[in-house]
Order: C-alpha cells, then structure tokens, then sequence
C-alpha cells in the first residue's frame, strides 16, 4: 500500500536539499519555482530560501518519481507533462517544461498532522474570527443543523474552518466525510472518513452515493469541484441537514455562481434544469456560506500568511435570478 511516508521518502532522496523543510512540522508548504527557485510557508511566514536553488535535472526526477508512484507517467511535450497527487496528509502538484515555462516546477502541501488541528475557539485564540462570529457558526451549524458551504481560495483556510466546526458536533452524530486527501480529524468516534481514488474509479460522485447507504447524520465533502455536485446537492436535500463542503471562490456571491455551475455541469445526462429551477434547489440545499480569505502582511520585516473569516452569509432564496444572501456577521 502506497503510504505518505514512503512518498515523503522518494521525495526527499531526489531533492536532498529540501529535506530538512519536508521533515519540518511546521512547514504546510513548499514551492519549487521554474530556474529552481525555493519559497516555503513556515507557521504563516512565507520565506524565499535565496541561498538555494534545486537543479532542474532533480525537480524532473521528483515528478516522474512520484507520477510513477500514482500511475502517472508525466511527459515533456504531451498532454501527461502534469501531475496531481494526494496520499494521505500530502498533496502533490508538478509540471515539466515546456508546460511549466522556464523550468520544471513542483508544489508539495503538508496538512497538518492529526491531533494538531485547531478548535473554533483556537482560531479565535488567533485572530482568525471573533468570538461573536465564533458563536453563530456553532448556533447555526452544530445547534440548528444548516448546511453550510466555506468558500474561499486556495490555502485560505476552508479545511481549518470545516475540522473547528466538526469538533463541536455532538458525540452520537453519525458523520461521514469524503476527501481526495485526508486533513479532516476533528477526533470524532463516530466518523466514517471515505478516500477518493480517481486511479481506482473511486471517485466523489460515486462516495457521494455510496455515503447516503451508511445513514449519516452529517455528510461532509472536503472540496466541491466536480461531478458529485448534484449528487451533493441532492443529499443536503434528503434530510442531512447539518452538512458541510468547500468551494474555491472570491466572494460569498461567486460561491453561489460556482456552485450553479457545477451543479449545471454535473446533471445525469439527457437531463436539464432551467437556471430557475438550479438556483432554487441550491437555495433549499444550502443555508449558509462562510467566505474565508488570506492575505499576507508585512511583520518586522516578514511576510506574514493572516487567514480571516470575512463574512457569515445566509442564503434566503432566489430573486429577481439572482441567490438572495444576507450578511450577518
């Protein structure tokens, strides 16, 4: 069985000089840059590794390897010159020039380890959101049973909101979550976690189906992005009420948007649903949205990763063809 750690490994036999930041707890990512460029993000703090530069030669070593490892055989020049892999806290993404121009190109994430990640009252221990904000999620999420929707872009913080949030669910709820990498760990015992394999045809759309046989209390899809969204949709629709995924967007108003198209793009084929109709089932399905964001700040000459909760959205209904959306908080 393919593990992390032996991935890990292979990683660090081929760029032997990361091997220190891959070891490193507290780095949640490092970034290989075409011409070898080095940045990691450290406890929030992006660094620029200035006195290190990785040889193309061992960055194209490091993705065949690993593209091997997850039965993909990156080449140069050819629509598999990419890579994309998730094995156990690890997420993997590589592109061989001239995909990647000016140089071959590698992004590892590391989730952090399990135990390790944070309360809602941790975050707001941080910074992340205020105590008031804190409250109406818990209210409206673990106490009144919304389903809810974090929004957000890459590296934002969505997955930290969701486990917080997940943390404070009653012991006797049934929760099942499906993820394409395993980062959820709230420490609950009765949590069924599923893991996408697309190599295996163990997809999300096909979880997703699967989830609704194992009588949830709670479904949880770490990221909405593909085919399973109808599918999704529709069990937030069928009594889950208390459920929770993630979508990449800009705003709370782009969540809506992107979940429609997703919905839209998803359908069972042959089958069509007016814009009128999409937005209404969305509207039923999902009662909230949480839009997280990152910036980075500048601290006695550092950069700074600062992750917030912006804004707290309840989602009313649909008019005038637009989601009808309430900020309160």
């Amino acid at each position: 069985m393919l593990t992390r750690d032996y991935i890990l490994s292979q990683l660090k036999t081929a760029l032997r000089d990361l091997s220190e930041y891959l070891d490193d707890p507290l780095v949640s990512e490092v970034m290989v840059n075409p011409g070898g460029k080095v940045f990691v993000e450290r406890a929030g703090e992006m660094i620029s590794l200035k006195d290190l530069r990785i040889k193309d030669y061992d960055i194209e070593v490091a993705i065949k390897q690993v593209g091997k490892l997850v039965h993909q055989d990156p080449r140069p020049n050819s629509p598999t010159s990419l890579i994309s892999a998730s094995v156990g806290d690890l997420r993997i993404a590589g592109g061989l020039t001239p995909a990647s121009f000016g140089g071959h190109s590698l992004c590892i994430r590391k989730h952090q380890k399990p135990g390790s990640r944070p309360s809602i009252w941790e975050l707001v221990e941080r910074g992340m959101l205020t105590r008031e904000k804190a409250l109406i999620l818990i209210d409206y999420f673990v106490k009144k049973r919304r389903n809810v929707i974090v929004g957000g872009s890459t590296g934002s913080g969505k997955t930290t909101v969701c486990n917080a949030l997940l943390k404070e669910v009653p012991a006797h709820e049934r929760v099942f979550s499906i993820e394409d990498s395993i980062e959820l760990d709230p420490g609950l015992d009765h949590h069924v976690q599923y893991l996408v394999n697309e190599a295996a045809g163990v997809t999300a759309q096909a979880l997703v189906k699967h989830a609704l046989r194992f009588r949830p209390d709670r479904l949880i899809l770490g990221e909405t992005r593909g085919t399973e969204t109808y599918d999704l949709i529709r069990g937030f629709n069928s009594g889950h009420d208390g459920s929770l995924s993630t979508v990449h967007a800009s705003s709370p108003e782009d969540v809506c948007g992107a979940l429609e198209m997703l919905f839209q793009m998803s359908l069972p084929p042959n089958a069509s649903l007016s814009t009128e109709a999409s937005q209404r089932f969305i509207a039923r399905a999902v009662h909230m949205i949480v839009y997280v964001s990152r910036r980075i700040e500048e601290e006695d000459g550092r950069l700074k990763s600062v992750r917030t909760i912006n804004d707290i959205v309840l989602v009313k209904g649909v008019k005038d063809g637009f989601f009808d959306l309430e900020k309160i908080a």
